[in-house]
This record gives structure tokens, sequence and C-alpha cells, in this order.
């Protein structure tokens, strides 16, 4: 009798627990699908903001070198102006004053080396041309389209606009055209325009990292592109080129060119009327998160039959490779972008504290473009991973590597640090690389030091930027990075 009652209430208890354990492992399992479809999705949100940031930076690396040509072209004028040189006439003719207006033109043509290899022209302030010079003859229509951004920046300089055209047609061949004020012998500021090849120059104006990076003008035509023979040509995604042009100054959408799903980032290019895009097919840019999030969750569906523990342990161990992932560079293996800054600002925290030294230092690989012009992309994918491997081996233990996107690397140094020990140990690397490399290519950086202290602290933005400034420094100066940089034929090792 005391046997049989006392049954019930322990068979009650079990089916209890059983029933309890159950709705546990049910909403453990719950959980965890929805924590791992999350931190899935916080992946791919801050993949995307990663590849909004490379494509502002390279937007305002574009607005830089236009600013820099504009300058540089003022300059010229108004160091003629100080030399007592005669104004340019203020109204077409002929006769001796025409023609000292075309020999001047043709001498800051012949001067510019290259620069100017289409010609120049003198506008008055009606538009007509006073002065011109072409090496070739021929000269861009005044009605072509592409002049309308130039004319109305030069006639309107109150809204920030530098004078530079979208692609015109001279000879049948894209190019473009920048102005600068020029003085007219009525005291009256004509314009001086000079003309290049869109084709042959476009490298000074862009560099593309993951994914196809474009450069549009206003009228979608392209003035910068992954091959030069698309340049003056329509954006072959126009879905991308309308989100672009109705979706602010800069963002990521997806977007279905032909199709295909695309994803597309844009920055507008400050000073102009050109806007930069990066496009990459959605399963190229983001497929590698979604197939490792799909993964994951048909696991923990199937541990839905084992235990809730199992759940919990595999959803955490979901959310942390997931981390990794994001802050990961796929190609090289050492951190991306995310992930360097994020350790970068933890480490300049630390320094704080202690009072040490930190050394930001930037690396350009130089020629990349060359590498994959000459020797295709894949050759370049092969760089810029031999580069980082150069880098590993240079770098000290507590060091932080990390590509920030492209051609673009970056290290912090810990306390007490050298810039020229630090410069030392890199060029060692390079050339233990390039000795006993069989690469159709030689591995050359850009270097540019910044020391960052206790003091006089920045954030690490300011840091990497003041460093990229100096990187930017060396890489002007060294006018032969470029020399004999593809091996042809390929270098045979050494032993």
């Amino acid at each position: 009798m005391s046997r049989g009652t006392g049954s019930k209430p322990t068979k009650g208890r079990t089916t209890g627990a059983l029933v309890l354990s159950g709705l546990l492992v049910g909403v453990m399992g719950v959980l965890g699908l929805v924590s791992t479809h999350s931190a899935g999705a916080l992946a791919i949100d801050q993949h995307r903001e990663d590849r909004v940031d490379q494509t502002r930076v390279l937007g305002q690396l574009t607005a830089q070198t236009v600013r820099n040509a504009f300058h540089q072209l003022a300059a010229v004028l108004a160091l003629q102006d100080e030399d007592g040189v005669p104004p340019f006439s203020a109204e077409p003719g002929n006769g001796p004053a025409a023609d000292r207006d075309t020999a001047r033109v043709r001498r800051i043509v012949e001067m510019s080396a290259g620069a100017m290899e289409l010609g120049a022209a003198v506008f008055n302030t009606r538009g007509q041309v006073v002065a011109s010079y072409s090496p070739t003859g021929a000269s861009a229509s005044p009605t072509d389209p592409g002049f309308r951004p130039l004319v109305t920046a030069a006639t309107d300089p109150g809204a920030g606009r530098i004078p530079i055209s979208g692609i015109v047609t001279i000879d049948d061949e894209p190019a473009l055209a920048l102005g600068a004020p020029a003085t007219l012998s009525d005291g009256t500021s004509g314009l001086f325009v000079c003309f290049w090849s869109a084709r042959s120059t476009t490298t000074e104006f862009f560099t593309a990292g993951e994914g196809e990076g474009w450069i549009v003008d206003a009228e979608g035509l392209v003035v910068g592109a992954p091959d030069p023979a698309l340049i003056g040509t329509s954006l072959p995604y126009p879905a991308a080129l309308q989100a672009a042009r109705s979706g602010g100054d800069h963002g990521i959408v997806d977007t279905d060119d032909g199709g295909t799903d695309h994803v597309s980032a844009w920055q507008d290019i400050d000073g102009t009327t050109w806007t930069v895009l990066n496009v990459q097919t959605r399963d190229a840019f983001q497929g590698h998160l979604e197939r490792a999030s799909l993964r994951t969750e048909l696991l923990v569906l199937g541990m839905l039959l084992t235990t809730g523990t199992a759940l919990v342990v595999l959803s955490r161990r979901r959310e942390r490779a997931m981390a990794v992932i994001a802050s990961t560079d796929e190609l090289t293996r050492i951190h991306n972008r995310r992930g360097w800054f994020e350790l970068a600002e933890q480490e300049l925290a630390r320094a704080a504290r202690a009072g040490e030294t930190r050394l930001a230092v930037f690396l350009d690989l130089d020629g990349l473009k060359q590498v994959n012009d000459v020797l295709g992309h894949e050759e370049g994918d092969r760089a810029i991973a031999s580069a980082a491997a150069v880098l590993r081996a240079a770098c000290r233990s507590g060091d932080v590597l990390g590509r920030l996107g492209g051609d673009e690397f970056v290290v912090l140094l810990g306390d007490g640090a050298d810039a020229a020990v630090a410069r030392r140990r890199v060029h060692e690397a390079l050339d233990d690389f390039n000795a006993g490399s069989s690469a159709a290519f030689e591995l050359r950086f850009s270097i540019g030091a910044e020391p960052w202290d206790p003091e006089r602290p920045c954030s690490v933005e300011d840091l990497v930027r003041r460093a990229d400034e100096r990187m930017y420094a060396d890489k002007q100066s060294r006018t032969d990075r470029y020399d004999n940089l593809i091996r042809v034929p390929a270098k045979v090792p050494v032993g």
C-alpha cells in the first residue's frame, strides 16, 4: 500500500521534470537560434559598415588629389603673374598679342611634363576662347555636357566646387578638364583650362579595394574603372547609380542589375560632381557570412534533440566565431579595419594609463595596380597576401598588425618603438622576401610613421591619418618606386 501510494508522486515529479526539461531545451534552443541569427546579422552589418568606410576613404583621397591638381595649376598661373608675365588678352584676335598668348599657353603645356597632354585654352568672362594650344590639334566642343560642372564651379565660386569637368570628348577619346583663374588684360578674371586623357591618368584619381571600384561623373559616365577601356562609357550598374543619386551623399544598399544581386556602396566626392562606387555581387560580399550562419543554425536545430546545455555552448561558440570573422581580413588572415581599430583603441587606452608611448606605422603596397594590370588579379591577391606575410615577419610580439583595405596596412608598435628601427625591420623583411621569391613582381612599401605621446594624446583615427600623410610624403619622394617592379622573366629564387 505504501509502495503504491509513493509511486504516484514520484512518477508525477519525473514527468514534470521531463516536461520542464523539454520546455527548457526548447526555450534554450529558440534562444540559441535567435542569438546565432543575431550574431550573423551583426557580422554582416559590420561588414557593410566597413565597406562604407573604405568607400568614404577612397572618396576623400580622390577629392584631395583633385584639390592638389587645382592648387598646382593655380600656383603656376600666380607665379607667372608675380614674375611680371603680361596677362592674357581679354578678347580673341590676331596679331602679336594673340601670338604671344598662344606661345604662353604652349609653354605651360610643354612644362607640365605630360600632365596637360591634350593641351589647354584660356576663356574670357563671356566663354570665348582667347588663346589655346593642342599638341594634337584636336579640342573639345564647348557644348559638351561634360563641361557643365566646370563652368558652373567657375561662375559660382561661393558653391565651393572645384572647376573640374566630367568626361568630355576630344578626338573621339574620353578626356578630363581642370580650370583655374587667369588674369586678363582688362583686369577681369578668365579661366585657364587644361585637358588630359582620362584613360592615361585615371590612376591619379582611383584605387580599388575588394569588389569593383568605380568613379562616375554627373552624367553617369565612368571616370575611374577596374579596366581603363571602360572609362568614358556608361556605368554598367544602373541600379547602383540610381541608388547613389537618390540616397544622399554616401550609403550602401542591395541592388539588382541584370538579374544579379549586388551590394553597392557609394560616396560623393567633395568639391566635385563625381561619385565613387564599390559594387560587388552579394554572394562574394557576404555569402561566406550567410553560409556560416546557416550552417550553425542547422547544427543548433540538430542539437535541440540532445540537451539545452549543448545549445548554449554552441551558440556562444557561434558568437565568438562570427566576431572573429567580422574582425579578420579574409585574404591575409590578419586584422581587418574593424578588428585593428578595436585593438588599437584598447592599446592606446592601456598606454595612457601606464604613461607609455606607441608608434603607428602606415604602409602602402607600391605598384599593386601594375601587378593587377600586367600579371592579373590573382597575382595581385598574391602580392597582398605576401605583403601581409612580410609584415608579420617584421613585427614583434605585441605589435598590432592590420589591413585597412586594398593595398593599405598599419602596425601599432609598443612602448619605446623607434621609427627608424621599424623601417629597417620592414626593409630587411622585404629584402629577404624579394631575394628568395619566384614571384613575377617585387614587393615595395611606402612607409609613414607617427608617434603617440601620452602627454599629447590623440585619437586612433587622428594617429592613423597623420601616419598616412607621412606615408604619402614618402611615396611622393620616391620617384623610382615603380622601376623594375614587374620582373620579366620572373626571378629565380636564390638557393
